[in-house]
């Protein structure tokens, strides 16, 4: 695996870790806002939620072992985590 990482180009490692986080932001914050039954944000996070999705599904599989074990899943749960505390926060504004 560090042979691949080395291997990698910086900037695409680091698009790889910044798409994950967004698409694991937008999943979890849709889950919150649908459970505290703020529509209007649920709209709007299922309109940002989708259009970003068309841009993760087109992509290349990942066929390395740090793009399937590290580059996906970490930056995912981490961005899910914060996306989940972020719109709790928002929640109790409105």
């Amino acid at each position: 695996m560090k042979s691949e990482y080395l291997d990698t180009p910086k900037k695409e490692i680091v698009k790889g870790v910044t798409e994950n986080f967004i698409y694991g932001f937008l999943g979890s914050t849709l889950i919150v806002f649908i459970s505290t039954g703020i529509d209007v944000a649920v709209l709007f996070s299922y309109m940002i939620y989708y259009f970003f999705l068309g841009r993760v599904v087109n992509r290349p599989k990942y066929v390395t072992s740090i793009g399937k074990f590290i580059v996906f899943p970490i930056p995912t749960s981490i961005g899910a985590f914060i996306g989940y505390k972020l719109a709790g926060m928002l929640s109790t504004m409105f």
